[in-house]
């Protein structure tokens, strides 16, 4: 049963995996932006977790959502550029792999697109995924 230690936000997302999003940015231009993986992170009271390099004890037992995403370069003029991009599947990714907690993942991101994750995305996440897991990493 999940507690009330994390808000409600840190436990929905509105996207899944291999969905393709945009992005505008502070230039005004879009980028592409895909989610790899969606880990559901039990925590149980008295684990720790790093959350923007400050470490968090869990009162209770409960549980948040990490949003492992790539982050594409700010490539298209407009929205249409950047869906029909998503369309071709063709855009330049500038961050392989960032972890991050479900609001901030998900904020101003407009669903474009879906194409499967394949293994070559997974890398940074892979390398994330087994030092989170040994507390060496955390997310944002």
């Amino acid at each position: 049963m999940a507690g009330n230690w994390f808000p409600e936000d840190y436990k929905t997302f509105p996207f899944q995996e291999g969905d393709v999003l945009a992005s505008q940015k502070e230039d005004e231009k879009y980028g592409l932006n895909k989610v790899l993986r969606i880990d559901k992170v039990m925590l149980k009271e008295g684990d720790s977790i790093n959350i923007q390099g400050q470490i968090f004890t869990a009162p209770e037992d409960d549980f948040l959502l990490i949003i492992s995403m790539s982050y594409g370069e700010a490539d298209f003029a407009t929205l249409d550029d950047a869906i029909l991009a998503a369309k071709a599947g063709e855009w330049n990714v500038k961050m392989g792999h960032a972890p991050n907690r479900s609001p901030g993942a998900a904020a101003g991101q407009v669903l474009v697109g879906h194409q499967p994750v394949s293994d070559s995305e997974l890398t940074g996440y892979n390398q994330w995924k087994e030092l989170f897991e040994t507390g060496k990493a955390g997310v944002f």
